[in-house]
């Protein structure tokens, strides 16, 4: 190969780059699967912090139907009820936003990605258990499905923790 025939790179750090490290498919599939399931939980929070800005009069009109399909919570204060609510979103909203950036991290094979991705998870969990336990006769089988996918998630970026390097990612896509 003559060197008269190699292109010239087209940017300087084309010239320093160093060898791309392949993304194994197994990761791609989990990151793809945790960037849409927490783009629709940024969603769903955003529009949960709307509880916020509700006026009594829009509670009021809105409880009552509420009270109609759950009778159990006609003892509860709905101004209280729709303000903790709100703070639980935007709570939960920040988690996502930790966890969305360890995905983002994980995508690019660095490694300090998992660990706030586990923070960010197990931290949303327990938000979700301490929302719980201030109501009597609550049952928990509505928490052990996303406890439970949580766990399995962690559990398989975790087999693929030994895919992502511990410095600055190459892989830029």
């Amino acid at each position: 190969m003559d060197i008269n025939t190699v292109p010239p790179p087209k940017f300087a750090s084309d010239f320093y780059a160093e060898p791309e490290s392949e993304r194994p498919q197994f990761l791609k599939i989990l990151c793809i699967l945790s960037f849409v399931a927490s783009g629709l939980l940024l969603l769903i929070y955003a529009i949960g912090t709307l509880s916020l800005r509700m006026n009594e009069e829009i509670i009021g009109t809105f409880w009552n139907e509420v009270i109609k399909v759950q009778p159990v919570l006609e003892n509860v204060d709905p101004i209280i009820f729709f303000h903790e609510f709100g703070m639980l979103c935007i709570y939960s909203l920040i988690l996502n936003i930790i966890s969305l950036i360890g995905i983002i991290m994980m995508w690019r094979l660095n490694k300090i990605g998992f660990y706030i991705y586990v923070f960010a998870e197990i931290t949303a969990n327990f938000f979700s258990l301490n929302l719980n336990t201030g109501e009597q006769n609550q049952a928990y089988s509505g928490l052990v499905l996303p406890i439970l996918i949580d766990l399995i998630f962690i559990g398989l970026y975790f087999m693929n923790l030994k895919h992502m390097n511990k410095n600055k990612t190459q892989i830029n896509n």
